[in-house]
């Protein structure tokens, strides 16, 4: 059955990935520091809310929505027609009364009920949850494996697109790939390559995309204007 697609409104991306990410997939979004995994995921969500009216929701594990209003504004996405169709959650607040709250259900019991509610209100097209690690860490797993199987599923049982924002690279030298890698319906890999001693460039590639043909090269990513871009990187990644 034929999904529909949520596109990333990233110019040159959305004609790599067959028209956007299929909507009830759980996308990662995966990277080191200062790849802007952050600032592309909410870009995807604002782009959606601004040019077609589709509500999305950001939740926030770690930053707080101060700070990342903050920073989304300096790099242009502040436009109030958007916001008329955002929500943005600070989940540290949930972190600060932690031991208030445990006597309500788990971490995870209550990040789920806050997802719920949100999806009570209005139907989401697409989730952001920034970031995994923080989420692990907070819901305390036991068994990795057997937990994030069950949270990807509940994700998906959700409905909308959810990019999961995960802080490591996927692949780093010598190790193997982690449970997420598998788990996750897609996987959106960003990097930054030293083109040489003094330009660094960053740089996206679409590890995998389920039931989609899709372009698994490596791109060169740029924010100009209040909008990503992306072209062909001409050398290889490293």
């Amino acid at each position: 059955m034929d999904r529909n697609r949520i596109k990333t409104h990233i110019r040159g991306f959305d004609e790599a990935i067959g028209g956007g990410f299929p909507e009830g997939y759980v996308v990662l979004v995966s990277g080191a520091p200062g790849t802007m995994k952050s600032s592309l995921a909410f870009s995807i969500l604002y782009q959606n809310a601004l040019r077609e009216g589709k509500k999305g929701a950001y939740f926030t594990l770690e930053q707080s929505k101060d700070l990342l209003l903050e920073h989304m504004a300096s790099m242009g996405m502040a436009d109030a027609k958007a916001w008329e169709n955002l929500v943005l959650l600070d989940m540290g607040n949930i972190r600060k009364n932690l031991n208030y709250l445990q006597g309500r259900g788990t971490w995870l019991e209550l990040f789920k009920m806050y997802c719920n509610n949100v999806m009570k209100q209005d139907t989401l097209s697409c989730l952001v949850v920034d970031s995994l690690e923080v989420l692990e860490t907070m819901a305390k797993m036991q068994d990795r494996r057997s937990e994030l199987y069950f949270l990807f599923e509940w994700l998906r049982d959700l409905g909308p697109l959810t990019l999961l924002i995960s802080e490591q690279p996927l692949d780093p030298p010598g190790s193997r790939q982690p449970e997420e890698a598998y788990l996750a319906d897609g996987i959106v890999q960003l990097e930054m390559h030293a083109a040489s001693d003094l330009y660094v460039q960053r740089r996206v590639r679409v590890v995998k995309l389920r039931a989609t043909r899709h372009e698994t090269g490596y791109y060169a990513l740029t924010y100009d204007d209040g909008g990503f871009e992306v072209a062909r990187a001409v050398s290889g990644p490293g």
